[in-house]
């Protein structure tokens, strides 16, 4: 039992480093907001800052543990 959860537990920290160091949204030109518990809360976020006008667009990098969240514009 300890090692499934050890496993999962370095499962999700591998996903989040990646996210964090993956060159995707950072050579598009995106600017890096926050990161998320799912893909539904990182697209709700997105959103938002669309509606207030903070940004023209957003883009989310999913995994199945976390998602990031980035805008532009």
């Amino acid at each position: 039992m300890r090692k499934a959860i050890s496993t999962l537990s370095l499962t999700g920290l591998l996903a989040a480093a990646a996210l964090l160091l993956a060159p995707s949204a950072q050579a598009a030109g995106l600017v890096y907001v926050g990161m998320y518990p799912t893909a539904a809360a990182c697209d709700a976020a997105g959103k938002d800052y669309v509606a207030r006008g903070l940004t023209t667009g957003y883009f989310c990098d999913v995994t199945p543990y976390a998602s990031r969240l980035s805008i532009w514009g």
